[in-house]
């Protein structure tokens, strides 16, 4: 950290600029938990004073768990209001229990990711992966309704963009002194009904508030009137107050720069931009693999050459589309330089201060923050200002766009070496083409199904069986992502054309005992196991 630490006035606003980028989607998600917009806003209005307090000692990389985990905890959020009542959108949302339906909120309305989503709700990835699947909206066939969840994406956009300034005031208005109580009015009582003794009470509070009032004139009148009493000293005694005791912690501008969400992809913009085209460059890769080498007519060559793509799957579907014709000699061949994910170096210790800092974080993102922290102490201060620049560049975005760029980052992260290579011999190849010829293939890849292209960020070998594969990979649990996919980068085209069967004749409710199975099943004996179970 500086030393230099800005002052609690910069954590004050922090802080006030975190809820405001909350605060609607907060409304939201509290009205349609409990149904009842009064119920919900409440709530909000509570969190919002609470945050505020809390915020300071806490990081600001867990502020999105602290905030969604103190609103979900208000007693109102905990059960459906006695007069819930949801908009025909929200209907479906009735028939969840209360578990559920926050599950289903906290990744539509918060767009939290699952680990944080659980931690929110103080369960374990696994348990919010359950409730999350109970939540979503099926289709009759079983598998997941992706049409209804646009329509829900889409109304959380209109309803946040277009709530009304009056209910965003009455989130920040202070809370009101009294409450009515159930089954009381506030009317007046009937002086001639009502006993002797309490006719006069009235009478009463009006002389004394006179005597009050005439008192408060008379010392108005005469200020000093206290400080002539004789025996004000034995009453009244000064001393001066004790230094006071440091802040536990304040705002740092290093550490809301290393701890940022994005930091990762905002410190590596040339990673970025790669990473945005990594569907369609997976994709020309695995058409690149199917085709014939340019030398194909020429002799073998005694050696046999290694063919890195030969990982990769070959479906029959893949073509090259025809290039139009050209009689333009062809510019001379500049080639784009490769790129590759930043590296984290490991020489560099870090203050006692961070390491504190990074312990106070949740296990699960320790050694991410660890490694963001260790690069943002191994600049310069010009390539830390230039970050700093990028993030308000990046934040400045819109959130649907931050989340796209930042799932193709992560995702580009994750590949092997093998794919990240035939990514970027793809890359080569495609700047070797003519600007017609690249239009071409531009075109063909746009013609395919979002879900086919979406499939491609896993990587040339594992993009083309996804479509088949989806239904088995839409609600794996967040622990069983990482070793679902090496076991499919392990698996060779015929055995992955195995598992699609399996994965479209498997009913949903068996499909989680189809992976747990096929992890637990060694690499050796996976394809035998594969023919067992197609033979069922």
């Amino acid at each position: 950290m500086t030393a230099d630490a800005p002052t609690n006035t910069a954590s004050t606003g922090a802080t006030a600029a975190f809820l405001r980028g909350v605060e609607r989607r907060a409304a939201l998600l509290a009205q349609c938990q409990c149904g009842s917009e009064a119920k919900g806003d409440a709530a909000v209005a509570a969190a919002l004073r609470a945050f505020t307090r809390i915020a300071p000692d806490a990081p600001m990389a867990v502020w999105p768990v602290r905030f969604w985990s103190l609103l979900l905890a208000a007693p109102d959020l905990r059960r459906s209001a006695d007069d819930a009542a949801w908009p025909s959108t929200w209907a479906p949302l009735a028939q969840l229990g209360n578990g559920p339906r926050a599950a289903l909120l906290l990744r539509l309305v918060a767009g939290l990711e699952m680990d944080d989503a659980a931690a929110a709700l103080g369960v374990s990835s696994d348990a919010y992966r359950t409730a999350l699947q109970r939540a979503i909206p099926y289709r009759e066939d079983g598998t997941p309704d992706r049409d209804a969840w646009l329509a829900w994406v889409a109304a959380v956009r209109v309803e946040i963009e277009g709530m009304q300034p009056d209910r965003l005031g009455r989130l920040h208005a202070p809370p009101q002194a009294t409450r009515a109580m159930p089954g009381r009015t506030t009317e007046a009582v009937d002086a001639r009904s009502a006993p002797a003794g309490r006719r006069w009470r009235p009478i009463a509070v009006a002389a004394g508030v006179a005597i009050a009032v005439g008192a408060f004139a008379y010392v108005g009148w005469r200020g000093h009137w206290f400080g002539d009493l004789p025996f004000r000293g034995d009453l009244v005694r000064t001393a001066p107050l004790p230094p006071a005791d440091p802040p536990v912690a304040r705002y740092d501008a290093d550490l809301g720069a290393w701890t940022h969400r994005d930091f990762l992809a905002i410190a590596d913009p040339q990673g970025v931009a790669r990473a945005g085209d990594l569907p369609f460059f997976a994709w020309y890769a695995a058409l690149l693999a199917v085709q014939p080498a340019a030398d194909a007519q020429a002799p073998a060559s005694s050696v046999a050459a290694p063919v890195p793509a030969a990982v990769l799957a070959a479906p029959a579907t893949l073509a090259m589309p025809a290039m139009p014709a050209t009689s333009d000699p062809a510019p001379a061949f500049v080639a784009p330089s490769r790129t590759r994910p930043l590296a984290i170096p490991r020489d560099i210790a870090l203050p006692a201060s961070t390491s504190s800092v990074i312990a106070r974080i949740p296990a699960p993102m320790q050694d991410g923050m660890r490694d963001q922290a260790t690069l943002w102490h191994a600049w310069t201060f010009a390539q830390r200002q230039g970050f700093a620049q990028r993030a308000k560049e990046w934040d400045a975005q819109p959130r649907a766009t931050q989340a796209t760029l930042r799932e193709r980052y992560n995702a580009w992260r994750r590949l092997d070496p093998v794919a990240a290579e035939a990514v970027e011999n793809a890359v080569q190849a495609f700047a070797r083409r003519t600007p017609e010829e690249q239009a071409a293939l531009r075109a063909q890849f746009d013609a395919l199904e979002p879900l086919a292209q979406r499939g491609w960020l896993l990587g040339p070998a594992i993009g083309v069986d996804y479509p088949k594969l989806q239904p088995l990979l839409a609600q794996m649990p967040e622990a069983q992502h990482a070793p679902m996919l090496r076991a499919l980068r392990r698996m060779t085209s015929a055995e992955r054309a195995d598992l699609s069967v399996l994965a479209q004749r498997v009913p949903p409710h068996e499909r989680a005992d189809l992976v747990r199975a096929l992890l637990s099943t060694a690499d050796e004996r996976r394809g035998a196991w594969l023919q067992m179970r197609l033979a069922q």
